[in-house]
């Protein structure tokens, strides 16, 4: 009976069990609806699948050529390429060249060199060096520029005539402008620096407050400055003093030397100018003699009130007698202190609503009262040197007789007086 019934398409199934061979239907997903989707390379492995040509891809010349790899560099010094020579250099610096240092071979040359006419000493191969002798050089021909305002802002009673209409001549203190200190100073280095001097404490020229108690009253210290057109052309540093050694004269043989010299050629002398020309000759060779010789100091010191601790003038503007004018000055500076110190004093004597008993007590605490200058022989040089022997000749008009501020002599007898005490 089995075998007598007829099959049809709805008993017998449309596929076997693994797959669908024969039928046309979509194929049953490997999950059930319920499970998540596949991972994503599950769906990219299908995609390529699906877009993958059917015909397989033929390689030409044109590919195989174009595919190739450049050879391996067999040696580093290669021959640069069309393109590299191309390219143009660049403009930037190279940084090499900013880790470059001078040098130079020491060979027995001189070094250094010394100008003829500022006296500097520099090396010309440092561009440093070159700046400051330049700098310096300009400053020693010219002067130092001090400003246009300078003379202006001067205090009162501060400013005089110069040797010439356009000249100034400006006292500077340490109760003055802070500016205006330290352009005083700076001249002060250029002169030390010309004259190989020692350099002095700037808190003991310029702060009252580190000097001595006195200072507060009146100045120790006090530089004079020649100003013309702006610049400082000349400069003199005094301090008060209290005595100093005389230069005595030097010995017979020497004068007699001399003597004889200007007898010898007065006597060859025809004329009355010859005569003069012939004195003049004697007078200038005794004064070279003289200042090349060392100067005989008096033992025993005498009175002096102002001392001369630096005097310069600018070199072109040396034999202008700017220096004599600089030492007339300073007398004419120290004798209007004097006056105004006298004038003040009176005033508040006048005005003043103190007990006479209250003046008397108060009376041993002022300062010590400074007198006048009376002569060039009250004022004193501080070692000079053979050019200031030649101004000192000059000024005070004798070769011998002047003042001369010595400090070690100075300070010998103050130790011997500490010691009587």
């Amino acid at each position: 009976m089995a075998d007598s019934l007829p099959l049809s398409e709805s008993t017998i199934p449309s596929s076997p069990p693994g797959g669908a061979i024969f039928s046309d239907g979509p194929e049953r997903a490997s999950s059930p609806p319920s499970s998540p989707p596949g991972f994503p390379w599950e769906l990219q492995e299908n995609t390529d699948t699906a877009t993958k040509p059917s015909k397989p891809i033929v390689n030409n010349a044109f590919s195989v050529l174009g595919k190739r790899k450049p050879l391996a560099t067999l040696t580093s010094n290669e021959r640069p390429s069309k393109k590299s020579r191309a390219t143009p250099p660049s403009t930037k610096a190279k940084p090499s060249a900013a880790s470059l240092s001078q040098t130079q071979l020491s060979l027995g040359q001189p070094t250094q060199i010394k100008c003829q006419t500022c006296g500097m000493s520099y090396v010309p191969s440092s561009s440093e060096d070159r700046a400051l002798h330049t700098k310096y050089h300009k400053q020693n021909l010219e002067g130092y520029d001090v400003g246009k305002d300078f003379v202006s802002k001067a205090f009162p009673h501060s400013v005089y005539r110069g040797a010439d209409s356009d000249g100034w001549v400006c006292a500077v203190h340490c109760h003055d402008r802070p500016a205006r200190k330290r352009r005083a100073q700076a001249v002060l280095e250029i002169v030390q620096r010309e004259l190989g001097a020692v350099e002095l404490d700037q808190d003991e020229l310029w702060d009252s407050k580190k000097s001595d108690p006195e200072v507060c009253f009146r100045p120790k210290w006090i530089a004079l400055l020649y100003v013309k057109g702006g610049r400082c052309i000349g400069f003199l540093l005094a301090e008060v003093i209290s005595e100093a050694f005389r230069v005595e004269e030097p010995p017979d043989e020497l004068t007699g030397t001399a003597d004889e010299a200007q007898e010898r050629l007065h006597g060859k002398a025809s004329t009355a100018l010859e005569s003069l020309r012939a004195r003049q000759r004697a007078a200038a060779e005794r004064e070279e003699r003289l200042s090349k010789r060392p100067l005989r100091l008096s033992k025993t010191a005498r009175v002096a009130k102002l001392g001369i601790a630096r005097i310069w003038t600018s070199p072109t503007h040396r034999g202008k007698n700017i220096a004599a004018t600089l030492l007339d000055r300073a007398i004419e500076y120290w004798n209007d202190r004097v006056r105004l110190d006298e004038e003040g004093e009176e005033r508040v004597r006048k005005h003043s609503t103190l007990p006479p008993e209250l003046r008397k007590v108060m009376d041993p605490m002022k300062p010590p009262k400074r007198e006048r200058i009376e002569s060039k022989n009250d004022v004193a040089f501080s070692q000079p040197t053979e050019a200031g022997r030649r101004l000192a000749t000059r000024w005070y008009g004798t070769a011998w007789g002047w003042g001369v501020q010595s400090r070690m002599a100075a300070a010998q007898r103050k130790c011997s007086l500490l010691a009587l005490k």
